[in-house]
């Protein structure tokens, strides 16, 4: 009889822990000969399989904003999406070479195949997700740089264009500018960043009361926009065009702008005074 240790596993995903138990079975009959190195291989790659599932389940398919996540994790989800297309990749080759053998037929490599082109659209979903968090880590990065940054008075449009107004930005604000905003173009507000993010917090801004609209501010969305804030005397940032050196994409910056975190700040509230 095989018995197999399950301490520690209760912290898992379901699917993740089903797997464990199954690999380390599996350890247990290679070890008396009872199984192929083959057979254990499969085992160990369908555990790495079912973890990097849950990957993209908490950070590709979960609730998790692409705000909220971390450099790391943003490497991490697409490094997980591509080893499930390679493992794939790999069954499939395998099978459509016993087909041009003549081994099986065409028809019993159908599945593997569908299954090949979903994860390839995870994959690109997932450095979709990836390359918008690079977007807004630069977008970030970029406000605080050109805000302290004065331009050139002859500019006809300046690569950042500032509006102090009243120095004021508030809830109601947003929310008046929101329903406008989506009376006028029938969708919602593209907001990319609201109040304080992990992205923030990460890069020492204080974000807090401020948020961040993925519109081109010489666009008609992004004009009507600058328009609305003008009339409002609300404070904004609006960054036009993508910045030599730099990989980012056009925004406005809505609020004052982003100052640096205290040290011993940890708060990570978004609310706007």
């Amino acid at each position: 009889m095989v018995a197999v240790s399950i301490v520690g596993w209760a912290a898992e995903p379901p699917a993740v822990e089903k797997a464990r138990f199954e690999l380390e079975l599996i350890k247990e009959l290679a070890s008396i000969g009872a199984v192929s190195r083959a057979r254990l291989q499969l085992a160990e790659d369908k555990l790495s399989d079912a973890r990097d599932e849950d990957t993209l389940r908490r950070l590709l398919y979960g609730r998790i904003g692409v705000e909220e996540l971390s450099e790391s994790q943003a490497k991490e989800l697409v490094d997980a999406a591509g080893r499930r297309v390679e493992r794939v990749a790999r069954q499939y080759e395998g099978q459509r070479a016993l087909v041009d053998q003549g081994v099986i037929s065409k028809g019993q490599v159908d599945d593997i195949e569908r299954q090949l082109a979903d994860r390839r659209l995870g994959l690109q979903l997932a450095e979709s997700r990836a390359k918008m968090f690079e977007d807004l880590l630069n977008m970030a990065k970029i406000e605080e740089l050109f805000a302290a940054e004065p331009q050139e008075a002859d500019e006809p449009k300046p690569v950042v264009e500032t509006f102090t107004g009243s120095g004021v930005f508030k809830d109601a604000h947003l929310k008046y500018v929101e329903a406008a905003f989506e009376k006028q173009f029938g969708k919602p507000l593209p907001i990319s960043a609201r109040g304080q993010s992990a992205l923030h917090t990460m890069l020492g801004f204080d974000h807090s009361g401020r948020v961040d609209v993925g519109v081109n501010p010489d666009d008609e969305e992004g004009e009507w926009l600058r328009n609305q804030l003008k009339a409002l005397q609300v404070p904004y940032i609006a960054l036009r065009a993508m910045i030599p050196g730099k990989s980012t994409a056009p925004h406005i910056h809505i609020g004052l702008p982003s100052s640096r975190l205290k040290h011993a700040d940890t708060h990570s509230g978004g609310s706007l005074n």
